[in-house]
């Protein structure tokens, strides 16, 4: 069905994506070359070459989804906030 075009790329597709970006982008550096772009990761789809994320951070920020979502403002939904951090040291398991 043609709809399912606009559903979003399951999770596993997209850390693959993310993947193979930052690695090319790693081997670039190890050959010392010089990168040369991935416009299908820097153009189109931001969200294969931005830093790290959290899925909340993901969903509230539509510049990170698609070329043409790149002017889209943030969304401010508080159920997508990042919860706080706690203090330095408190609740560590480690």
């Amino acid at each position: 069905h043609p709809w399912w075009a606009l559903l979003p790329p399951p999770l596993d597709v997209v850390v693959g994506l993310r993947q193979v970006h930052f690695l090319a982008r790693h081997w670039a550096a190890v050959r010392g070359e010089a990168w040369e772009g991935d416009a299908l990761a820097e153009t189109y789809f931001p969200f294969i070459s931005a830093p790290a994320f959290t899925l909340r951070k993901f969903v509230r920020t539509p510049s990170l989804w698609f070329w043409f979502s790149s002017e889209w403002p943030d969304w401010d939904v508080p159920l997508l906030r990042d919860p706080p951090r706690a203090a330095s040291g408190a609740g560590a398991l480690f």
